[in-house]
C-alpha cells in the first residue's frame, strides 16, 4: 500500500476521471517511477511515495511522461541558481510571507476543485522585493504544495491578482526573457495546472504590459482581465474569494499567518533539498556512453533545460 493521504470523494473522482487513476495500478507506477531515479547516475532526487505520486498524477499515470517532467523538475532547480538562489529559509523569503502580498486561501473552488492563491500587487515594495525575489518565494510555495495539497496537484490553481496601486517601477522589471526562464518552472517543471489567472484593478498602462505578457503565453485563454470587483465575483463565485474582498473564504492575515508556520514547518526539507539535482558532466557522460533511449533515459526537449 502506498503511503500517501486518502483523497477526499470529489477529488478521488476527478483524479480516477481526468487523471486515469487507478487504484490497483498506484503502488506498481510509483515503484516504477522510484526505481528508475535510482538507475539514473546523474539524477538524485527524493523518492517517497507522496513526492513521486504528485508528478505521476499531474502526467495521467503516464510514466514516461512523469520522467521527463522530474527530471526537467531538477534540471531546472540545478540550473537556475541565480533565480531561485539559496533553497533554505531565510529572512528575505519570511519578510514576503508576512509581507500581505500572498495568501493561499483555505477553500479551493469546490471539493474536487482547483487551489486558489491570491495576491495583492500594490504591496509590494520594490525597494526591497525584486521580480527574482517574488518567482523565488512561489517555487518555494509550490514545492511544499507538491507535499501538502491535493487540491493543487489536481484539479490546479486560479490565480487572482489584485493590481490596485501596483508599482509601476515593479512592471519596468518584467521582461520577455525573465518571464520565459519563470514560465519554463511552470509549463515543464511543477506537477499542477494554472486553471486560469484573473487580475482585477489594472491600469491602462499595467493592462498594455499584461498583453505584452500575454503575447509570450502559449495558453493565452487562461488570462482574465475583469474592469471591477463584481466581473470579479462573477468569475470565481463571491464565496471563494477572502473576507477583505466580500468573500467568505477566510481572511488574508490567517492565510498569511497559516503559511508562516508550514514554511517554518519545512525549514529541514529545504535543508535537505540542497542534496538533490542533477549533475550535468555525469549526465553527459552518461548520454555519451548510451546514446539510445533505455529505462534509464529520456528523449527530447526534456534532455537539456533550453527556455529560449
Amino acid at each position: 500500500m502506498a503511503n500517501i493521504r486518502p483523497l477526499v470523494p470529489e477529488l478521488a473522482e476527478v483524479a480516477r476521471t481526468q487523471l486515469n487513476e487507478v487504484d490497483s495500478e498506484v503502488v506498481v507506477k510509483i515503484e516504477a517511477l522510484r526505481t528508475w531515479i535510482n538507475e539514473v547516475d546523474y539524477l538524485t532526487a527524493r523518492t517517497d511515495d507522496q513526492f513521486l505520486v504528485a508528478f505521476l498524477r499531474f502526467c495521467r499515470w503516464d510514466l514516461e511522461e512523469a520522467k521527463k517532467r522530474l527530471l526537467f523538475y531538477y534540471t531546472y532547480k540545478t540550473k537556475e541558481r541565480e533565480l531561485l538562489k539559496s533553497r533554505l529559509v531565510d529572512d528575505k523569503l519570511l519578510e514576503l510571507t508576512r509581507s500581505g502580498i500572498f495568501a493561499t486561501l483555505p477553500n479551493p473552488i469546490g471539493p474536487g476543485g482547483p487551489r486558489i492563491h491570491f495576491t495583492r500587487m500594490g504591496h509590494i515594495e520594490t525597494s526591497k522585493y525584486s521580480v527574482s525575489d517574488i518567482f523565488r518565494f512561489h517555487a518555494f510555495r509550490a514545492e511544499i504544495e507538491i507535499n501538502t495539497d491535493d487540491n493543487w496537484n489536481i484539479a490546479g490553481v486560479v490565480e487572482i491578482l489584485d493590481f490596485t496601486k501596483i508599482p509601476y517601477s515593479l512592471l519596468l522589471q518584467f521582461d520577455a526573457g525573465m518571464f520565459r526562464r519563470m514560465n519554463a518552472f511552470l509549463e515543464h517543471g511543477l506537477p499542477t495546472n494554472l486553471v486560469a489567472t484573473h487580475i482585477v484593478n489594472a491600469s491602462r498602462e499595467t493592462q498594455f504590459v499584461l498583453g505584452l505578457v500575454r503575447n509570450v503565453m502559449k495558453q493565452k485563454e487562461l488570462l482574465h482581465i475583469h474592469p471591477n470587483l463584481d466581473s470579479l465575483k462573477k468569475a470565481i463565485g463571491q464565496e471563494y474569494l477572502p473576507a477583505e474582498m466580500g468573500g467568505n473564504n477566510g481572511t488574508l492575515p490567517d492565510a498569511m499567518s497559516r503559511y508562516e508556520n508550514q514554511l517554518n514547518s519545512f525549514g529541514d526539507y529545504f535543508k535537505e533539498d540542497e542534496q538533490y539535482g542533477v549533475d550535468e558532466k555525469l549526465r553527459e557522460a552518461s548520454e555519451a556512453a548510451a546514446p539510445v533511449a533505455t529505462s534509464a533515459s529520456t528523449q527530447g526537449t526534456f534532455r537539456k533545460l533550453n527556455i529560449d
